[in-house]
């Protein structure tokens, strides 16, 4: 289970990969909107776009590694009007 600042390292280390592989925003939100324990990444994905994402983003800490869930969620980019 990771805390807030672990799954916000793992956003801030995978990022730009995330956004290469097609994901057009990314956040952190507590796992319990997303059915899971501790906190989650978020990524949001364009409804049309397939893309493969790990379950998880691994960030090291003093005590070890930890598994920090990577959640996709579909949804449309921002586009300014």
């Amino acid at each position: 289970m990771a805390n807030e600042e672990q799954a916000n390292r793992a956003r801030e280390l995978n990022s730009r990969k995330l956004l290469e592989c097609g994901v057009h925003a990314i956040g952190v939100e507590a796992g319990k909107n997303h059915g899971r324990s501790g906190w989650v990444v978020v990524a949001h994905v364009a409804p049309e776009t397939n893309v493969t994402l790990p379950s998880a983003l691994t960030v090291a800490t003093a005590r070890g590694d930890v598994q920090v869930p990577l959640v996709a969620i579909k949804s449309e980019p921002f586009k300014p009007e």
